[in-house]
């Protein structure tokens, strides 16, 4: 996981979460720069100041795919036979996307393998979950997607009502999302997103 966001916020935790979660064991993060931020997601998995070229070069990864909504083939449960590891992108989404893990990640990674997830924008919780069953052998069209999400929550002498323009992944009809997500979002995000919020998220 390759994080590309200055703080960690509670929305950007429960993405990570979910992350850790869904791959267990086997989640490292990469560049994460701000002490306070890489203190607090060691509690979840090995975390590195350095980022993903530094990290695959000092090893000596060969094979490395990078979800990317950029490349040209899709990811199948043949790409993950042999592959090194596997990069998400540590992205917030803008929408419409700006390619961003295009240029911060995979034209900057040497000899990178990119691959999509589908053409339509995936949070990064559900590239993660996505990611898991192609791994359980099963293929993107084996797989029910939702596009956009709408939250509404009632703040007492008003409703808040927040659109996510992203494509979730469903299970049995329910869409697939990190606990306590929709709270997160609805009650909290905004603030956090700010540059103030990245202080104070710091001693959470």
């Amino acid at each position: 996981m390759e994080n590309l966001e200055p703080c960690l916020s509670p929305w950007l935790r429960a993405e990570y979460g979910y992350v850790v979660k869904v791959l267990k064991g086997s989640v490292v993060f990469t560049n994460v720069k701000d002490p306070h931020m890489r203190a607090d997601l060691s509690k979840l998995a090995p975390t590195f100041a350095e980022d993903v070229v530094e990290y695959v070069a000092r090893r000596g990864l060969k094979k490395v795919i990078v979800l990317d909504p950029k490349g040209e083939k899709e990811l199948t449960p043949e790409d993950l036979r042999d592959c090194d590891a596997v990069v998400i992108g540590g992205i917030m989404g803008d929408y419409p996307p700006k390619g961003r893990t295009w240029e911060l990640i995979t034209k900057r990674l040497p000899n990178a393998i990119p691959r999509n997830l589908g053409r339509e924008q995936l949070t990064i919780a559900g590239a993660a979950y996505v990611l898991k069953q192609i791994m359980m052998g099963r293929t993107l069209r084996d797989l029910e997607f939702v596009d956009g999400l709408r939250i509404s929550l009632s703040l007492g002498v008003a409703e808040l009502e927040i659109e996510l323009p992203y494509r979730f992944p469903c299970e049995g009809g329910k869409i697939v999302l990190p606990e306590n997500y929709v709270e997160v979002v609805a009650r909290r995000s905004v603030f956090y997103e700010s540059e103030e919020a990245c202080e104070e998220g710091r001693n959470p």
